[in-house]
């Protein structure tokens, strides 16, 4: 089993090179107009970082907290981190910084990455009064950057520039070969990590093969474009991402999720991959185009509303609706991968996804946990409505004590599950079987899963 980094490594520079890797949106004189980065213009970046951050002190093995919204230098960031033999531990910015503070004592992080000057001073404090060993970077440029624990972006890959013309391609080479397959790559937490938080810790190697079995069931084409609307530090997000860039497919990005979302008309991507929030704030839009439908059709609800399309006929339905709908998310998206949540499910109404079918949206489910990863999902030509799909390739699924269709606890199991909790033990164990109990309750039909809300105690 190769290590995550020469693994990565070699798909990007050897696989993908010349493929397209990002998209982004630059704006100048003539607008906004689409950039693209190719895999070995985007691996150039990343290898200069790994190099800047040897030179700055990062050892192997060392955990990284990435408390930073999603940007570009985020995903080169952490790539860079695992090149050099690091841990990178996602977690979300702008929640209490007593929570945060728990999720990186907790993952034992000796370098913490924040998005620009306010996010630093929001994690330090006013006082500084953190462990002095601790090493910040800032994704965008701060002026304390040239401080001996604080770096950015642009001073590692100044630094690492500086170091590669004088044969550091050769040390980090040898770091890369060297690292063991199974030493610790990424550490997961819960989404609500809550007060007594648990990092889901996952090696090398393990992470490498469950991000294939995951990349190859997304079904993504050469064509398809991927844009990612939660944020990195929901595990959904980090390994569709990941899985994604394994297979040579391209990602929409920005400079945080509602520019992302507000460059769709220009990065026009076909799949998109988001929480339910998404879906329900869509709503919203909905009704006000409802707002300069007929008045007949003013009367109803989001729900009736779609009913009550059926009334006037499919052009109509098409120029009220279905149309600024598709067009809302750029013009040619034919997929959205729901993400879900074990601990608060909820499935999406019929009516609102009616009105995605009609628009040529295909809704996929999907469902994880960070002790598992991603261990379900809905294929464009396999779903069932409200299911959220089979198991990825890897995993088996049961229903604890079921027979046939019956509810119940649902239990995984793989060879890329969780190899434990960093440090301590956690709320949930692998069986002497090898199953993992999820905590989720649910069903499985025609090896469909359907989640059920868990009843109130």
């Amino acid at each position: 089993m190769r290590n995550f980094a020469t693994h990565s490594w070699t798909r990007f520079t050897v696989d993908h090179k010349d493929r397209p890797a990002v998209l982004r949106v630059e704006r100048g004189a003539k607008g906004p107009e689409r950039v693209s980065q190719t895999y070995f213009e985007w691996t150039r970046r990343v290898q200069r970082l790994a190099i800047g951050l040897m030179d700055a002190g990062l050892e192997v093995g060392q955990r990284v907290g990435m408390v930073a919204r999603n940007c570009p230098e985020w995903l080169e960031l952490a790539w860079a981190v695992w090149m050099v033999g690091g841990v990178v531990v996602p977690l979300a910015s702008g929640r209490d910084r007593r929570e945060t503070l728990r999720c990186l004592a907790r993952a034992g992080a000796d370098w913490i990455v924040v998005y620009d000057e306010a996010g630093l001073l929001d994690i330090r404090g006013q006082g500084a009064n953190l462990p002095d060993h601790l090493r910040w970077i800032c994704l965008k440029e701060v002026k304390a950057a040239r401080q001996e624990s604080v770096s950015d972006i642009a001073h590692l890959l100044e630094r690492g520039k500086y170091r590669a013309q004088r044969g550091a391609l050769d040390d980090l080479a040898k770091r890369m070969y060297n690292l063991a397959p199974d030493a610790p790559a990424l550490i997961l937490f819960a989404f609500e990590p809550g007060d007594d938080p648990h990092g889901a810790t996952f090696g090398g190697g393990k992470l490498a093969v469950m991000l294939e079995y995951l990349g190859g069931d997304l079904q993504l084409e050469d064509s398809d474009v991927l844009a990612v609307l939660m944020g990195y530090s929901w595990f959904y997000a980090i390994l569709l991402t990941m899985a994604a860039m394994l297979q040579g497919r391209t990602l929409a990005i920005a400079d945080g999720l509602a520019e992302l979302e507000a460059d769709f008309g220009v990065l026009q991507p076909t799949v998109i991959a988001c929480g339910p929030a998404t879906i329900e704030s869509q709503l919203k839009i909905w009704q006000a185009h409802i707002e300069r439908a007929p008045n007949f059709l003013k009367d109803e609800n989001p729900f009736g509303f779609a009913r009550a399309l059926q009334m006037i006929g499919e052009k109509a339905a098409a120029k009220v609706l279905y149309e600024p709908v598709r067009s809302y998310f750029g013009g040619k998206v034919a997929r959205i991968l729901l993400g879900t949540h074990a601990e608060n499910f909820a499935p999406v109404a019929d009516e609102v996804l009616d009105i995605l079918d009609a628009s040529g949206v295909s809704v996929c489910g999907m469902f994880g946990i960070p002790e598992a990863g991603i261990t379900h999902l809905e294929r464009p030509e396999a779903r069932r409505r409200h299911s959220v799909g089979r198991p990825v390739q890897g995993y088996v699924a049961k229903i604890k004590g079921a027979k046939t269709d019956e509810s119940g606890p649902l239990l995984v199991k793989s060879d890329v599950l969780f190899s434990g909790y960093w440090d301590q033990k956690g709320p949930l164990e692998i069986g002497e079987d090898g199953y993992l109990d999820t905590g989720a309750i649910g069903h499985i039909s025609s090896a469909f899963l359907f989640l059920e809300p868990k009843k109130s105690a």
